[in-house]
């Protein structure tokens, strides 16, 4: 994986039946294609909107958004052949519920490009996608939740704090710290699972902070393109990369949504969700650790007495099983989402009736 997607996935149910990976195959899910106007009447998002094949179509069922992290994501959110968002609409389906899952703007059959968005952008599409399926027939606008994941874990208590009619939220991997805090983390475990020494990888998350300062200095913007390409060319000739690193880490790095996303901090937000909550980080989380995020997640929710925050234990930051968490992992993992994954998500709508 290179730096450029790292960096970006750094910030980077209903009672069910069993939804074991081998109980979800076969399940009847009837689906259908939608286009939707996104958070701008420019934009135009294409996605999935299934249902269970054996409910009929008169029924009005419960619902669920499905939103995805960061990067150029698909209604799927594929990645390395994973295609978590399926599996997660397979088991929303098999419970009696009605699943949207769309391609970000800019990916797939949505169009628009991913060129200057913020991450409030995004957001806006995400709760263009809530309204479009309250305003579908056969669904029950009281009963609509929304899944993020990563990214998403922050666009969903966006719209939860804004808009009452949210039923429920369930946050994977949620990021509930400045996304700076988040990107020096990655950088110094990336290193670490390069076999970097302590040392390095110190000095890796060193790196970073220097990089971010001059993304987040209040200079004009000319001036920042110019120390941050100074300061990339320095890095390409220390660690003899090559010559595109310098251009495609610019590009990420002096994004709109890049400094966005160092400064903003998903804490104040989610602290006011007073919905029920379901938050579940993965212990062997890389890309959003449980040794940064659970802890802010606690105490943003403290006051909710409808949240359950929990620690998923051999999993990594798609859910998936994994050995040591490593991004480098991701293409080499097989079978899809972890049941212990699929028992919480199962255990905790039991439990909600």
């Amino acid at each position: 994986m290179s730096a450029c997607r790292t960096l970006l996935l750094a910030l980077l149910l209903l009672p069910l039946a069993a939804i074991a990976d081998h109980a979800l195959r076969g399940v009847p899910m009837a689906s259908g294609e939608v286009r939707f106007t996104g958070g701008s009447e420019l934009i135009t998002l294409a996605g999935t909107l299934s249902r269970p094949g054996n409910v009929p179509k008169d029924r009005r069922l419960p619902a669920v958004v499905l939103i995805h992290g960061s990067g150029p994501n698909d209604r799927d959110e594929t990645l390395y052949g994973h295609k978590p968002f399926l599996t997660l609409a397979q088991a929303f389906t098999a419970a009696g519920y009605a699943v949207l899952r769309y391609d970000k703007r800019g990916v797939g059959a949505s169009n628009g490009t991913q060129k200057g968005v913020t991450l409030f952008d995004y957001a806006d599409d995400a709760e263009a996608a809530f309204d479009f399926l309250r305003r579908q027939p056969g669904i029950d606008p009281a009963r609509i939740g929304l899944l993020g994941h990563s990214e998403g874990g922050m666009i969903a208590p966006m719209i939860a704090a804004r808009r009452a009619e949210v039923a429920w939220l369930v946050l994977l991997a949620p990021p509930t710290v400045p996304g700076r805090e988040i990107s020096q983390y990655q950088n110094a475990q990336s290193a670490l699972d390069r076999g970097a020494s302590e040392k390095s990888a110190l000095e890796a998350a060193d790196e970073a902070a220097r990089l971010f300062d001059i993304l987040t200095a209040d200079i004009p913007e000319f001036e920042r393109d110019a120390r941050l390409l100074a300061a990339l060319q320095r890095i390409r000739e220390v660690r003899q990369l090559p010559e595109g690193f310098v251009e495609s880490q610019r590009q990420t790095l002096n994004s709109n949504w890049f400094r966005q996303i160092l400064t903003y901090d998903p804490a104040p937000t989610l602290a006011k969700v007073n919905k029920p909550a379901l938050v579940l980080f993965a212990a062997l989380d890389h890309q959003v650790a449980p040794a940064l995020n659970e802890g802010p997640a606690r105490a943003a929710l403290k006051d909710n007495p409808a949240a359950d925050i929990r620690v998923l234990p051999g999993v990594n930051h798609l859910f998936l099983r994994t050995q040591s968490g490593a991004v480098s992992e991701y293409p080499y993992i097989k079978g899809g989402l972890a049941p212990v994954l699929l028992d919480a998500l199962q255990g905790w709508l039991e439990q909600r009736g």
